[in-house]
């Protein structure tokens, strides 16, 4: 009988596959045993690790059999609401399947990066946004962590004026990363005789807002800087210092009157550790906190893989925790689970981003506040212009003029006395609390003019990652607001493909995106920060 045949044979088709696949999942999961791979005085079991690719290959399989009965159970005669159903299970069924392939790969790729084939070296930057960099905070304290077969030690740790001073500063050399030397070369990376870093560059080492691109600068500097090669780079900010002691539990810290905890460790380290007087004393304390927290870690017992990566998700989806690897195969990995912390391409859509670092080298970005509102002004469909090389299997648009006006509001709610000098002074005899910084707006069409609070002004332009980008140095007085406005202009390839692309830089204070659409579009969002990535505000044009 026409179309219930079709139900029938589809139901039957589907339901043999599921039945099979389902059994084969769940063979392999019941293989899974999450409490063999967890951390444990510092060691973790690379046998039971290696025992794990088996079963997740099983699993992998097991996915893609399901998704192919799926496929070939589909028919044009099926009611809309099995259809419905099958797009919901197909839909499941990728991004399981996405998760699966993301485990697989890391248990073929965790052997080696635990020291299974020889010792790993990796450097862990800490930083904090008191002190802005344009990848988030200012680096104060590295350690470097040494893994052999599996174990985990603190081989070396010490602060960013350590690695300044040791090596012989007048021969290091960045190469290779000729788009970064020539962006931020000047600010210590190549501004010295022969192209050499300045004396200080390990002050500067996260300006840039791709972490790829700082990790390679580091991994090239550590080994000039009295340092060994390295393996891979980690980085972590106060938010993620905390969560690690969700797991330690409280940390004791000699000089500081409570314990740290997961939930004051962060604002103790953005904030209160600056009310400390004496700098040699308040050193001593990051020095500790840093310290005694990786100790603590690699005494601790951790939880299961799952549950560490439920904890740190929204960090990594922050930029509060990010990890770049030598190593192709590794780094991909964590390219795949987002953990890579690379500033976002473009491919012909529209995007904004700001980032500041610090120019008074102070901690008053404790005390800064951003917003960003990004509105289309107009969008003009331009036909002169060639795209035959651009794929519009989507539906976009080939091209389009778009005028848009980006407001970056900046607001210092730093006091103009009663903290200590290196926490509101500056070296520019500016007033006390005064924010002196260097702003970077990085947006996907050019800068055509700039005003700042109403007067026309002028910024750098540039371009770097694929985008281009606006700087210049903006000072806002203590509990003063200044407000930058630029109207950008040019060619979108692909103007109505989802919403602008945006990277919101981890600041202490949430930096807050406003995104609109042209005028007779009322839809739009606010998207609080910070995040590697949006998929809400400009509605498809």
């Amino acid at each position: 009988m026409p179309v219930a045949a079709q139900h029938r044979s589809s139901l039957t088709e589907l339901s043999a596959t599921a039945a099979d696949a389902m059994a084969s999942a769940a063979s392999a999961l019941a293989q899974v045993d999450p409490d063999s791979v967890r951390l444990v005085d510092g060691r973790i079991d690379l046998q039971a690790v290696n025992a794990l690719e088996a079963p997740f290959v099983q699993l992998v399989e097991a996915i893609d059999d399901l998704q192919a009965g799926v496929a070939q159970g589909r028919s044009p005669w099926l009611a809309a609401l099995l259809r419905s159903r099958l797009d919901s299970l197909e839909s499941d069924l990728v991004a399981n399947g996405v998760r699966a392939d993301n485990a697989l790969l890391a248990v073929q790729v965790a052997p080696a990066m635990l020291g299974e084939d020889g010792v790993r070296r990796y450097f862990v930057a800490f930083t904090t946004p008191a002190e802005s960099r344009g990848l988030g905070g200012f680096m104060g304290n590295y350690a470097e962590l040494t893994i052999d077969q599996g174990r985990i030690e603190m081989s070396e740790f010490g602060r960013h004026t350590d690695l300044n001073l040791a090596g012989d500063p007048s021969t290091r050399r960045l190469t290779g990363l000729t788009e970064f030397v020539d962006h931020w070369g000047r600010f210590n990376f190549a501004d010295q005789p022969g192209g050499t870093a300045g004396s200080s560059v390990w002050s500067n080492v996260t300006m840039a807002p791709d972490f790829p691109t700082v990790a390679q600068v580091i991994s090239q500097l550590y080994p000039q800087s009295g340092g060994r090669p390295l393996d891979g780079v980690f980085m972590l900010d106060p938010r993620a210092i905390a969560a690690l002691m969700s797991f330690t539990g409280p940390v004791a810290v000699e000089g500081i009157e409570q314990p740290l905890t997961a939930a004051n460790a962060a604002q103790f380290i953005i904030r209160d550790q600056y009310l400390v007087e004496a700098t040699d004393e308040r050193i001593d304390l990051l020095d500790a906190i840093a310290e005694a927290t990786v100790a603590r870690l690699l005494s601790s017992t951790l939880p299961p893989p799952a549950e560490l990566a439920e904890t740190f998700a929204p960090l990594v989806a922050q930029n509060r925790l990010m990890a770049w690897s030598a190593h192709p195969d590794e780094q991909q990995l964590l390219s795949q689970v987002k953990m890579a912390g690379a500033f976002p391409a473009l491919d012909g859509r529209d995007g904004i981003a700001v980032t500041v670092d610090n120019g008074g080298n102070n901690k008053v970005d404790a005390y800064l506040e951003m917003a960003v509102d990004y509105v289309v002004n107009s969008d003009v469909v331009n036909s002169d212009v060639d795209n035959s090389d651009v794929d519009n299997s989507d539906g976009a648009a080939t091209s389009a003029v778009r005028t848009s006006t980006v407001t970056i509001t900046l607001t210092n709610t730093a006091p103009s006395s009663g903290l200590p000098g290196y926490v509101i002074g500056n070296g520019f005899q500016l007033p006390l609390g005064t924010n002196r910084m260097w702003l970077s707006a990085y947006t996907a069409l050019p800068m055509m003019a700039v005003q700042i609070d109403g007067q026309p002004a002028g910024m750098e332009t540039g371009q770097v990652f694929g985008w281009n980008v606006s700087s210049r140095y903006i000072d806002v007085p203590p509990g003063a607001t200044v407000t930058v406005t630029m109207t950008v202009e040019g060619v979108l390839d692909r103007p109505g493909v989802g919403s602008p692309v945006t990277r919101v830089q981890p600041l202490s204070t949430p930096a807050v995106y406003t995104l609109m659409g042209p005028p007779g579009n009322a839809r739009g969002a606010e998207v609080t920060g910070p995040t590697a990535t949006t998929t809400v505000g400009l509605a498809s044009q």
